[in-house]
C-alpha cells in the first residue's frame, strides 16, 4: 500500500492543528472567601491588578512509573500561609518538552496570590 504525498501532508496538518489546539490552557482555582494580599505597584492588566503575585516557572522531572506528579512548594511570600487564588498555565512548548522526553519532564507555570493576613 503506498501513501500519496498528498494523503501525508494532510495527515500532517491535521496533527500540527490538533497538537496547537489542545496543548495551550490555563487553570485557575479562586476562593470566594478571604481577601487577596495586596500590591498597589502592580498594575497590569488581567485580574491579577493590584494584588501581590507570586510565580513559578520551573520544570519538574517525573519517572516512567509516576502515576502523580507533585510540587512541593514553600509558599514564599505568604505570611498568612492561605491562598487566595492559583492558576496553572500549560504551553505548547511545555508539552513538546513532554513528549520529546517521553513523560519524564514537564514544564510548569504556577501564579499564586496569598490571602491578607487577618489581623
Amino acid at each position: 500500500m503506498k501513501i500519496s504525498i498528498k494523503t501525508w501532508f494532510r495527515f500532517l496538518r491535521v496533527l500540527i492543528i490538533a497538537l496547537l489546539l489542545t496543548s495551550c490552557y490555563s487553570v485557575r482555582i479562586v476562593s470566594t472567601h478571604g481577601t487577596p494580599n495586596p500590591d498597589p505597584i502592580n498594575d497590569s492588566d488581567d485580574d491579577y491588578r493590584n494584588k501581590r503575585v507570586i510565580v513559578l516557572d520551573t520544570v519538574i522531572k517525573g519517572g516512567i512509573t509516576t502515576s502523580v506528579l507533585e510540587f512541593k512548594t514553600a509558599r514564599n511570600g505568604c505570611k498568612s500561609g492561605k491562598l487566595h487564588s492559583v492558576e496553572y498555565k500549560n504551553t505548547f512548548g511545555g508539552s513538546l518538552l513532554y513528549l520529546v522526553t517521553f513523560g519524564n519532564k514537564r514544564k510548569v507555570k504556577i501564579k499564586y496570590v496569598c490571602m491578607k493576613p487577618e489581623n
